[in-house]
């Protein structure tokens, strides 16, 4: 899917990033450590998977216009990201900025990267995120 909102997405295999799916999350960080540089976007909740292409597995994809407020223990799927993780030092976040698009542009990408990767943490669906 594609929409003027979403980011153009560099094309050089050098890029810092993640790709999840056709898009170019940030550099994975250490979940309790990390801001995000936009308000607006996507974030991807990942933990450390040998198995994972990028020695990561996403276990969450979520979308908001306020990230920050997201990330936190009072986030309803927190204490489900730390069970997988094994602790809230071992969960990373990726984000990726939409600074100028809607809920809905938001929400067809989640929809996308869930129906993607199967994340174990986004079933049942919430219906606040």
């Amino acid at each position: 899917m594609t929409s003027t909102n979403v980011p153009e997405l560099p094309q050089s295999a050098e890029s810092k990033g993640i790709w999840l799916g056709d898009y170019l999350f940030s550099e994975p960080d250490i979940l309790p450590c990390s801001t995000p540089d936009c308000t607006a976007g996507l974030f991807a909740i990942l933990v450390r998977d040998p198995a994972s292409p990028h020695s990561m597995r996403a276990v969450y994809f979520g979308e908001s216009e306020n990230i920050p407020a997201h990330l936190s223990p009072w986030h309803p799927r927190y204490w489900s990201w730390r069970g997988i993780s094994g602790g809230a030092m071992d969960l990373y976040v990726a984000f990726l900025p939409m600074e100028t698009s809607t809920a809905d542009d938001r929400r067809n990408v989640v929809s996308g990267l869930i129906a993607r990767y199967h994340p174990e943490c986004n079933t049942p669906p919430l219906s606040d995120n």
